[in-house]
């Protein structure tokens, strides 16, 4: 049996029409944003732990060593020397690392711009990144920016058990690590590091461990509107495990 000429023409028109609502329906489906923190912090407040946390509870990636390798990579110099300028900067000022490693020198401005590309390249994916000011660079828009800090008493101690050194020795250390990051933040972006209007939400790891603060985290972010995985909060006490 033939089919009409009106019956094949509404089974064309059926399928184009199948056609463009397929289209439509993908342009109505926006991207999802990819889940960026930064997370910056005072020696031994435990902000370390709360960033591999926070990664594994959002499902990305934390974001710290592999930052020196990706600035290493595009300024085409050894890893060894990034990690050495790392939380450093001051010392881009001299030309002692030439001898050092018998070649090129990282200049302030190569360091700088590398490590813009770098972070800017992990917004695009999503990530948590740890410390290097990259809430400055990423600001409110591109990242929920968080600050862990404690007071000197309490973060020395953390660092006592966690070294192996005495108490004297952990302060030294303590208040010699801050001094160098925000000599860094300072250097590279002529800012604060302690101006709390560069971050979205501050913690005293006196008062939290490292779950709840993750935790707090996390609820803070649904409430800035962020869309979080499934259960996140609910997994933290399998993750910590």
């Amino acid at each position: 049996m033939k089919c009409s000429a009106d019956r094949l023409i509404e089974a064309l028109i059926a399928v184009q029409m199948m056609d463009y609502q397929k289209q439509q329906s993908k342009k109505d489906v926006q991207p999802v944003k990819p889940i960026v923190v930064t997370v910056s912090r005072e020696c031994g407040s435990m902000g370390k732990k709360v960033a591999q946390l926070l990664a594994d509870a959002l499902e990305v990636r934390c974001c710290d060593r592999m930052i020196l390798q990706e600035v290493a990579r595009r300024a085409h110099v050894d890893e060894k020397l990034v990690e050495a300028l790392d939380q450093h900067v001051s010392k881009i000022e001299g030309h002692w690392w030439k001898k050092l490693l018998h070649q090129d020198a990282l200049s302030y401005e190569d360091y700088y711009q590398n490590l813009v590309k770098t972070v800017l390249s992990i917004s695009r994916t999503g990530g948590v990144i740890l410390g290097r000011g990259a809430n400055l660079i990423l600001g409110e828009k591109k990242a929920f920016r968080v600050r862990v800090s404690g007071s000197l008493s309490k973060c020395a101690e953390l660092i006592s058990d966690r070294d192996n050194v005495d108490i004297e020795q952990a302060i030294e250390k303590a208040k010699q690590s801050n001094r160098e990051r925000a000599e860094y933040i300072q250097k590279l972006y002529n800012t604060d590091i302690n101006d709390l209007s560069h971050y979205d939400l501050v913690l005293n790891s006196d008062r939290y461990d490292h779950v709840q603060m993750v935790d707090l985290i996390l609820f803070a972010m649904e409430k800035s509107g962020y869309t979080i995985p499934h259960d996140a909060r609910k997994s933290l006490a399998v993750l910590a495990d």
